[in-house]
């Protein structure tokens, strides 16, 4: 660690693929004294780049599992030859052939006895291996005693089948007909057996609807293979071919890999659908329930309010969320009187309930035999093992389900309950304790009515600062966006804790996306593009109706109008959006709630009356009465979706007193991969500190839009200048760097400043305040002059806003420098996404004696075949045929003119697979660069384009586990694709390797020597005219003589207004339009005229974002292409 500690502050801000880091240094007083580090990381969310809607990880996932299962099923097939011939039977040598008489057979041996041996060896020798290729689906965690008991009934799939073949074949399917009897039918009727994968757009279906549409399962395929077996009368045969065929390795999750329960060691964590662990959960919420008095003073629940709301939130079975006022009501406490309760600093936003009993209720009705056992049944142990065995799949699990009888239970049950079991979508992951535990807490949290914290020390003897141990910081999360979050973050803190010791505090702040996975992403992405074109639409309606340029408040508020039917809520006079105005039907101390219950679109007479009074105290009984009717009469109010909002309207309508301040605790977020964070945060540096200790680092994550209210209440936005423009600019990318820094002066006081000044001017614009003169506004109306509600509070923010008019000097001589670094971390790992592309084509063949043309050459599979050819070729562009070609190669083989040589179909860099032929050209690696000079002694510099694809064999072949530096061999794809120019010189001993480069390295240049280039200008010349970028980064490398690149402090996050209203209008210059182009697709360009340049420099740097110009074990090093190409070459710069 450093000797140079300094007094500083971590700031993060997780945005949409971008996490901007900071580190600021701080004096005494708290005022900013200078940037440790800024930094903005650009990352790609763990997508795979050649299919994005999927991650890396669950790419990768796939082919593994798609390998593994290859693997298992040639070895159970080979088993099963094995166990046919063991029972006497003569098995072929090699597969069988790929026709329908396979179905023949299977019809025929269910149906007659088969006298002779001979033939009795042929059908079942075709038939059981026919069966073993094509086995259908079945549950991966059954094992073959269930799959046994499942088979005496026929699936439901079977019988859509059947109904198809009746539909087909009328009155010739036979009567209790077997899978095999009805696939014969259609093989000997020529209709379709199986779907094709080319489908019509009006059927889906080649030649119509095919007859095994519906899925085939390995149950119906048991019940067969036993016909089979007693129409055969060789029964004792069954269970040995029905093990052979049918044998699968039960999916389970090792008991080893599961965490141990810190207060009982040789217990394991249960899962969190467990019984036990809902029930506690629901327990410790309503132990911390707090209930505020007249005066002020908060309470505990009463005995009856507590039982009240634990049966309540126990048997809740609603479809929506329950919310806290939903237990006040139940308690009988009004909603704005009961608190949250706090958990671990954090206050709970939403009420807990049995999310495992509600699942199983809504996937089994009243009518079905689960559902019926379900209720019957008293014993909540059993019911809890009954979630655990449908949802874990541990061998504790499946051993004490075992001896409750449970799958047999399971098994009694129809096939559809079944399916619909084992569909239900149990809470994921696992809690810290084991379910004992949880059994032996929650008792004692019952009884007593007490939290965890009490009933922990009661029960295990525990201090008052025992915790479950958290997880560490390096420890993964199992998802994959918050694990590249996490890294990045993890070797940034790490990395200034060595540099200058322990901060001060790290807050973060992350966007709603920043830490989703990629579907959730997308759809939160698609529902905001959907919203935006809604909105869009209601601004062209009041555009018609003669509004100029309506903003956002006009749209809600023509919504919320339209929802009222137009008519004032109050007291029902007829509005419009134009004649209306929204109210605050509870006001706040701090800005009234603009959550959607709380408003109400009403006349101005109404709106006037009421002023900022509660509308229980303006409004009176009688009309009170007239309002909650007019909401219930609302075509609205029937609507499921918004019944809910309805409903906590008229709560609000009744309620007696104003809404209490927001507690700053509830801006903490709640979200999984927030937790996570701030866990592994805890951890690492708070683990074993009590609260009071003033050496505890202060750890905030918050959710929303904290930075934008920060930069603009401390003036920040108008001290910086990113592209020119004095305000935050998403454009470039370095915005996340400066909304990092910005959150390193927050603390909780000032943040619940931000927030009630957040929902004032919210109410300011919702209430069309803005179109007053500032001289006509009330001074509570105006949020520009809210600084706080109190004293203590208001000091804090004048003192943080004079920090901020340092801090924004401080970042504004950053950005004079050029110092805010822009970094994408590079994937240097051989196993980097998709080896090679899923089309698999069929392997050309030729004797050596044939005629090959110079292209047919360049594809030959074997490389030494190649090189020994080529060789042959020379300059010419074709071989002719010659029956007396032979090769003698290096590694002793002898190739005759009569031996078939394998080539590609295609020219393009493929690999050969055991399935045919694959193209390798999406899997480049890095490109190595090489250098020569020309016989003018001008320096030129090519590229040689790695394929990940042939690791494997690029080792084997040089010895070497190093990618980066492991020597090429000229008969690898990698080699070949090289231009022509570049392999005569690498060939002739002339050229050099000097370094390697791959995707996301950043390149630094002179735009202007780039310009001044002789020839013609090129996409980059133009661009760099128009915009004259310094920074770019590789994004790929499409051919073997070019780049693409992109900008690399520019995004497509926010285009500069004109620009977007340009391409709004499709009306883009083509500068503008160049410039979109290289955002979203980047620009290619040659590779030997760019790292020809001069200039030219590749940039590495570190997790602080500086350059690494030294090495440092393995790390990746900075270089000037020109310097470090003289001096490969021997040659002084």
């Amino acid at each position: 660690m450093s000797t140079d500690m300094k007094n500083y502050r971590i700031g993060v801000d997780v945005g949409d693929r971008s996490v901007g880091l900071a580190a600021i240094e701080f004096d005494d007083a708290g005022f900013p004294i200078q940037k440790l580090a800024l930094v903005t990381f650009r990352h790609d969310g763990g997508l795979d780049p050649t299919d994005n809607p999927k991650s890396r990880k669950e790419t990768r996932g796939e082919a593994r599992r798609r390998m593994r299962m290859t693997r298992r099923r040639k070895q159970r097939l080979c088993d099963l030859d094995k166990v046919l011939e063991n029972l006497g039977y003569t098995v072929p040598e090699g597969p069988e052939p790929e026709t329908y008489e396979a179905w023949t057979s299977r019809a025929l041996l269910a149906s007659i006895k088969l006298a002779s041996a001979d033939e009795l060896n042929e059908h079942l020798v075709r038939a059981v291996r026919h069966m073993a290729r094509h086995r259908g689906w079945a549950n991966p965690w059954w094992s073959l005693d269930q799959l046994e008991r499942a088979s005496q009934e026929p699936s439901e799939t079977f019988e859509i089948i059947l109904a198809r073949a009746r539909e087909l074949f009328g009155e010739k399917v036979p009567a209790n007909p077997t899978l095999g009897m009805l696939g014969a039918l259609a093989a000997n009727n020529e209709v379709l057996l199986r779907p094709r994968a080319e489908k019509k757009k009006k059927t889906g279906y080649v030649r119509g609807t095919p007859l095994l549409a519906a899925q085939v399962r390995q149950i119906d395929q048991v019940a067969e293979l036993r016909r089979i077996c007693e129409v055969q009368d060789i029964e004792e045969q069954y269970e040995t071919l029905r093990n052979a065929i049918f044998a699968h390795k039960v999916a389970y999750v090792p008991t080893e890999r599961v965490g141990k329960d810190p207060l009982a060691p040789s217990k394991n964590r249960t899962i969190r659908a467990s019984l036990e662990f809902q029930e506690f959960r629901i327990l410790d919420s309503v132990a911390n329930l707090r209930v505020r008095t007249d005066s002020r003073a908060k309470r505990e629940l009463t005995e009856g309010e507590y039982d009240a709301a634990v049966e309540f939130l126990m048997g809740y079975t609603a479809k929506e969320q329950p919310s806290w006022a939903d237990v006040a009501e139940e308690i009988g406490v009004p909603g704005n009187r009961l608190i949250a309760p706090v958990l671990e600093d954090v206050q709970q936003k939403t009420a807990p309930f049995d999310r495992s009993s509600a699942a199983f209720e809504k996937a089994m009705s009243k009518k079905t035999e689960a559902r019926q056992w379900w209720e019957s049944n008293d014993d909540d142990q059993l019911r809890s093992l009954f979630i655990m065995f449908l949802a874990d799949a541990t061998n504790d699990t499946e051993e004490a389900a075992a001896v409750a009888g449970l799958p047999e239970l399971y098994m009694s049950w129809p096939a559809e309950e079944r399916e619909a079991l084992s569909n239900i979508d149990f809470e994921k992951g696992r809690v810290a304790y084991s379910h004992e535990t949880l059994s032996k807490l929650s008792e004692y949290m019952h009884e007593y009515r007490v939290g965890l914290h009490e009933a922990r020390k009661a029960v295990f003897g525990v201090d008052d600062t025992w915790r479950p141990p958290l997880a560490k910081l390096e420890e993964p999360t199992s998802q994959p966006t918050v694990d590249r979050v996490l890294t990045i973050l993890r070797r940034f803190v790490l990395d200034c804790e060595r540099q200058w010791g322990r901060p001060q505090a790290i807050t973060v702040e992350h966007a709603r996306i920043g830490l989703m996975g990629p579907v959730q992403r997308q759809k939160i992405l698609n529902e905001q593009k959907k919203n935006r074109g809604e909105n869009e639409r209601i601004r062209n309606e009041l555009r018609e109706s003669g509004v100029e340029n309506p903003n956002r408040a006009e749209v809600r508020r023509h919504l919320i109008v339209q929802e009222q039917e137009c008519q004032c809520l109050y007291c029902g006079t007829m509005i419009t959006t134009t004649t209306s105005e929204l109210d605050h039907i509870v006001p706040r101390a701090g800005g009234g709630s603009s959550r959607r219950e709380n408003l109400a679109a009403v006349c101005r007479y109404c709106n006037g009356k009421k002023n900022r009074k509660l509308f229980y105290e303006w409004a009176g009984p009688v009309k009170m009465q007239e309002t909650i009717d007019r909401v219930r009469q609302l075509r609205a109010f029937k609507d499921s979706k918004k019944a809910k909002m309805f409903k906590n309207q008229i709560r609000r309508l009744k309620q007696t007193e104003a809404d209490e301040p927001i507690d700053e605790r509830s801006l903490a977020s709640t979200s999984y991969a927030a937790v996570a964070v701030r866990e592994r945060l805890e951890q690492h540096f708070n683990e074993g500190l009590t609260l009071d200790d003033k050496s505890r680092v202060v750890l905030d994550v918050y959710a929303g839009a904290v930075t934008r209210e920060s930069r603009r209440a401390g003036g920040i936005d108008e001290r910086i200048l990113l592209r020119g423009e004095r305000d935050k600019n998403r454009f470039d990318v370095r915005h996340h760097a400066v909304d990092a820094a910005v959150m390193t002066l927050l603390n909780r006081s000032v943040a619940l400043t931000l927030e009630q000044r957040s929902q004032l001017r919210r109410a300011f614009y919702e209430q069309g305040l803005d179109k007053l003169d500032r001289d006509q506004l009330k001074p509570e109306e105006d949020w520009r002059d809210f600084i706080g509600l109190y004293p203590a509070s208001k000091e804090k923010f004048l003192e943080w806003k004079k920090t901020a008019t340092v801090l924004g000097d401080v970042l504004a001589e950053a950005i004079e420098e050029d110092s805010i670094a822009v970094v994408s971390p590079l994937r240097l790992r051989p196993q980097n996404g998709s080896v090679h592309k899923e089309t698999i084509a069929a392997v050309k063949k030729q004797t050596l004696g044939s005629s090959w043309s110079a292209d047919a050459v360049k594809r030959i599979v074997d490389p030494e075949i190649y090189l020994a050819m080529k060789d042959a070729l020379g300059k010419l562009k074709e071989l002719p045929e010659d029956s007396a070609r032979s090769l003698e190669l290096s590694d002793g083989r002898y190739i005759e003119a009569d031996d078939e040589v394998l080539f590609f179909p295609e020219n393009a860099a493929s690999i050969l697979t055991p399935r045919g032929v694959a193209e390798i050209g999406g899997s480049i690696h890095h490109a190595r660069l090489y250098s020569w000079l020309t016989k003018k002694g001008d320096l030129k510099v090519n590229v040689l384009r790695v394929y990940g694809a042939e690791f494997p064999w690029l080792m084997r072949e040089s010895g070497s586990s190093d990618v980066l530096r492991m020597p090429i061999h000229p008969g690898s794809q990698s080699f070949r694709d090289v231009q022509e120019e570049t392999i005569e010189m690498i060939e002739g001993g002339f050229a050099k390797e000097i370094a390697w480069i791959t995707q996301n390295d950043e390149l630094e240049f002179d735009p202007v020597e780039y310009i001044n280039l002789p020839g013609r200008s090129d996409k980059l010349t133009r661009f760099l005219i128009y915009m004259p970028e310094t920074r770019w980064r590789v994004d790929g490398f499409p051919e073997s003589r070019n780049l693409r690149i992109r900008p690399l402090m520019l995004s497509q996050e926010d285009l500069p207004s004109e620009i977007k209203k340009h391409k709004e209008e499709k009306q883009l210059s083509d500068e503008e339009k160049l410039l979109v182009e290289a955002l979203e697709k980047g620009l290619i360009i040659t590779s030997s005229k760019l790292l020809g340049l001069k200039s030219i420099k590749v940039i590495r740097r570190n997790n602080l974002g500086f350059p690494r110009w030294r090495g440092n074990g393995n790390l990746p090093t900075s270089f000037e292409v020109r310097s470090s190409a003289l001096r490969a070459l021997g040659v002084e710069g």
